[in-house]
């Protein structure tokens, strides 16, 4: 038994199955009662986290029944979560009530500009890492130059001239453009997750957004406050 305050792991446990039980009730059934597992199922038809936690949702219902409705022994529950469930149940719990926003991502966004060299974009790419570079003009975002970007045009090219050619060039000979979306500070990651998921079955088909460009308000002449690849997001993909 792991103690909080003298608390034991299944009245830990039915605490925290109170307070999803309690969010549930007032998003999803305006208050009144409806079963823990109905709820869990129609709020998995519209957020993420529960559709990510479902199985283990329903599966902590049956816990609690068994929890609940077989007798103490000296004041103890027979059915005494283990640690680990507890942690887990606490970990899902904390999900649901304080999703992770994409501003955990905020960062330092190196850029271009539509008449920059290609060269500046592949020293960036170089010497901080990355795959990806937004693309400015005047001051508005208009496009992510990727990797693959770059090798089609290179590819297309006799005699490639990486300090002349500027990225706008390069751009104009992708097969794919706009290939990115914008996203607010205050978007869950479990929606940028979503917004990734659906990009795969958009056009290019079975290709991923570049990015997720994230600004206060999610506007294209914001300043860039954070950005989001797929590696960024893979562990949220997951149904």
């Amino acid at each position: 038994m792991t103690a909080k305050n003298n608390i034991s792991n299944a009245d830990q446990f039915l605490n925290i199955f109170h307070d999803v039980e309690h969010y549930l009730k007032n998003k999803y059934n305006n208050g009144y009662y409806e079963s823990f597992v109905r709820l869990v199922r129609e709020a998995s038809k519209v957020e993420h986290v529960f559709r990510r936690y479902k199985d283990d949702l329903m599966t902590y219902a049956d816990l609690r029944n068994a929890i609940v409705h077989n007798k103490r022994y000296n004041g103890v529950a027979i059915a005494e979560p283990h640690d680990e469930v507890l942690i887990h149940f606490q970990k899902i719990w904390k999900e649901i009530s304080l999703p992770l926003k994409a501003s955990h991502f905020n960062r330092q966004v190196y850029y271009c500009k539509f008449d920059d060299p290609l060269k500046k974009a592949l020293d960036l790419m170089h010497k901080h890492m990355i795959s990806q570079i937004p693309i400015l003009n005047y001051g508005k975002l208009v496009d992510v130059l990727n990797g693959n970007c770059i090798a089609h045009w290179l590819a297309s090219e006799h005699n490639p001239n990486i300090d002349e050619t500027p990225i706008q060039t390069v751009l104009d000979s992708a097969e794919y453009s706009g290939n990115y979306d914008l996203i607010s500070e205050s978007t869950s990651v479990y929606e940028a997750a979503d917004i990734y998921r659906k990009s795969f079955k958009q056009p290019p088909v079975n290709w991923y957004y570049d990015a997720l460009i994230i600004t206060k308000h999610g506007l294209a002449a914001e300043k860039m406050t954070g950005i989001i690849v797929l590696a960024d997001i893979a562990e949220y993909l997951h149904e």
